[in-house]
């Protein structure tokens, strides 16, 4: 989006003098058009900022739960989370049918 606001070369018309009324209407319906496009262009401009800020705190999520996965599998190969080595070694045990 361009955010340099411009003019339209339609608003010139209101400064001619024209002896016909609907002229002076056209011009008047263009800048009326021109706002209405102006505040489009704001409000495309306020959705990609919320667009901007979601994204950003959608990677903070997923690097905070990447930290927390690397930490449980750093926990888990050097054998200090035992809820976890209970429950790979009693599966293992089922599935080699020594416990049931």
């Amino acid at each position: 989006m361009d955010n340099n606001k411009q003019t339209l070369a339609t608003n010139e018309l209101a400064t001619i003098p024209l002896d016909h009324n609907w002229y002076q209407k056209l011009a008047s319906n263009f800048e009326l058009i021109q706002q209405y496009l102006n505040k489009f262009d704001e409000l495309t401009d306020e959705v990609d900022s919320y667009k901007s800020s979601q994204s950003t705190d959608l990677i903070q999520k997923l690097a905070d739960m990447q930290q927390q996965m690397n930490s449980k599998i750093n926990r888990i190969t050097l054998g200090t989370d035992e809820d976890t080595i209970r429950l790979v070694v009693t599966a293992i045990l089922q599935e080699q049918g020594v416990i049931k």
